[in-house]
């Protein structure tokens, strides 16, 4: 899976984009733990950690019942398109 855009923006240490200190070694720790593409953007990339959370969320007895992806979102926020 290609890196989202902002995360490549951020590895081009040459120039920096944000102010973090050791920003290599910042990346190399999110990159570590979390996979190339840290900074994933939309539905469909982030479905198994909103899930995850649902589940957890009526696990802890924080929710009456366990909710459902798609009741979260309108329909039309969770499709997809390639232009």
């Amino acid at each position: 899976m290609p890196e989202y855009q902002l995360t490549a923006n951020v590895s081009d240490t040459a120039a920096t984009k944000i102010t973090l200190s050791f920003v290599e070694d910042q990346l190399r720790a999110a990159r570590k733990l979390m996979g190339t593409d840290f900074w994933s953007y939309g539905f469909s990339a982030n479905e198994h950690a909103i899930d995850r959370f649902l589940a957890r969320h009526f696990a802890k007895g924080l929710s009456s019942r366990r909710l459902e992806l798609r009741e979260l979102f309108r329909p039309a926020s969770v499709e997809s398109f390639a232009i």
